[in-house]
């Protein structure tokens, strides 16, 4: 495993030109098909950076996902599922947990809205900024915190959060709620939360101000597997202080 003072260097992409043109073609009629319309120049850029993440993945425990055509759905198609759903408002964003860059990046390149990916594991913040630079994107940058002492300095700082299956619903709902104005935006993706999940959710999100606007479900193709997308709104002022500590989140959930 590499350490984190180890210099990223990405090499020129061996993937010939061909082929990643097949491959963004390929995602412009996935993403069509969840509602997203993307020029060959937008799935271009977010094929390379998926390539570039397959690379650093090699020394860097990036994703388990390494069949190129499985991530183009798992990771890219599954991240621009939350487009259609993102308000017109909007101006800026966070994604809470990046991980590799998903779902910010393809977030990003498909709206152009400018925004921080956020994660608590360095090596993979390095990993994001170092992708970036190379694919030439500056509007969005890479931030290595925890959440809630990002939140603590970054109070309604945004007007859309957005998240992947990082943690229960309960504990996403509270993370965001800081980070959001009035009438901001929370936007998840899960797999198939169960019913206790969904009840507790739904009680973390009154205690933190937060109304539930849309809920959608659908199935990502060649069986890769089901999608439920939740769209929160902070309607009013949470009613317990926020945010609590680094930890109480995961160790006291809300609408427990």
């Amino acid at each position: 495993m590499a350490s984190l003072d180890r210099p990223i260097i990405l090499a020129p992409l061996e993937t010939s030109e061909s082929d990643i043109n097949r491959l963004a073609n390929s995602l412009i009629g996935l993403a069509s098909s969840c509602h997203v319309e993307l020029t060959l120049d937008q799935a271009r850029l977010c094929v390379e950076h998926l390539l570039y993440v397959e690379q650093i993945n090699q020394y860097i425990n990036l994703t388990r996902i390494t069949d190129i055509n499985e991530a183009l759905v798992l990771h890219i198609l599954d991240s621009l599922s939350l487009v259609p759903l993102i308000n017109a408002t909007v101006t800026r964003f966070l994604d809470m947990g990046t991980g590799a860059g998903f779902p910010g990046v393809p977030l990003h390149v498909a709206t152009g809205l400018p925004g921080v990916l956020l994660d608590s594991v360095g090596k993979k913040i390095k990993a994001v900024n170092a992708c970036l630079k190379q694919l030439g994107i500056d509007r969005i940058t890479g931030v290595h915190d925890r959440l809630e002492s990002y939140a603590a300095e970054n109070k309604k700082a945004f007007d859309l959060v957005v998240a992947r299956a990082v943690a229960p619903l309960p504990i996403l709902i509270e993370y965001a709620s800081p980070f959001l104005k009035h009438n901001g935006q929370l936007l998840i993706s899960k797999g198939n939360p169960d019913p206790e999940e969904l009840a507790q959710g739904r009680s973390a999100a009154k205690l933190c101000g937060m109304e539930l606007q849309v809920h959608e479900s659908f199935d990502l193709p060649d069986g890769f597997g089901h999608r439920e997308l939740y769209s929160f709104v902070q309607v009013s002022k949470p009613t317990i202080k926020l945010p609590r500590s680094v930890g109480e989140a995961r160790k006291r959930p809300l609408g427990q």
